[in-house]
């Protein structure tokens, strides 16, 4: 009789590959945005602009918390599951003394080999009048998406536009009123970009201060 004796062990499952994640400072008063993620302060972030790339593990819960000199803006510990290989954007809105949160994450976009590019819209202004409802426009007259954006919204998708030098507009809603301009942007082939809005001096109202990235 032979005894074969096994190991005992535990499921192994392989680890997905780690996410990409990008944060945006559009907070109302926040001038350094921190960024602390699982316990370490990884990301600082100038108001208005987005952070560099960072990889995050994926598949399992990740905790992210704010901080604006070092100290933690007093709000409860956010927590993300993030799926392997995914490229995420995240915007951070709100105030340091009442709630910096984050709208709703996005799913950024990896653009196989195209000679066109790539554009999207995010709206984030908080203080507005005129604002409420917006469309995106290209400053020689016609419209980028057939989308309204409200405050906190972003286009259903990707639009495609020639490679190339542009200048878009924002209106309200319906009317020639400019509410905010991005000049002389240029658009390379195979990538996609994030256009966004923002507050530029809060709590004015409709100021609007706009940015983009690839």
């Amino acid at each position: 009789m032979a005894i074969i004796a096994c190991d005992d062990g535990v499921l192994n499952f392989p680890q997905p590959a780690p996410a990409s994640v990008r944060v945006v400072n559009v907070t109302q008063d926040v001038t350094l945005l921190g960024v602390g993620i699982e316990g370490e302060t990884k990301l600082l972030i100038a108001r208005g602009s987005v952070s560099s790339v960072i990889e995050v593990p994926a598949g399992r819960q990740v905790s992210f918390v704010f901080l604006d000199s070092n100290k933690m803006i007093g709000r409860d510990t956010l927590r993300y599951t993030f799926g392997g290989d995914a490229r995420v954007i995240l915007f951070a809105k709100g105030t340091k003394t009442n709630l910096v949160e984050i709208r709703q994450a996005i799913q950024d976009t990896i653009v196989t080999s195209s000679s066109m590019a790539f554009v999207r819209f995010t709206h984030m202004v908080e203080n507005f009048d005129k604002a409420g409802f917006v469309e995106l426009w290209h400053e020689s007259g016609s419209l980028v998406f057939d989308d309204l954006f409200q405050p906190g919204f972003s286009s259903r998708g990707y639009t495609q536009l020639a490679p190339g030098t542009y200048s878009f507009v924002l209106r309200e809603e319906g009317t020639s009123l400019v509410l905010g301009r991005l000049t002389n942007v240029s658009l390379a082939a195979g990538m996609s970009y994030m256009i966004y809005s923002y507050d530029a001096a809060p709590p004015a109202v409709d100021s609007i201060a706009m940015g983009i990235f690839n």
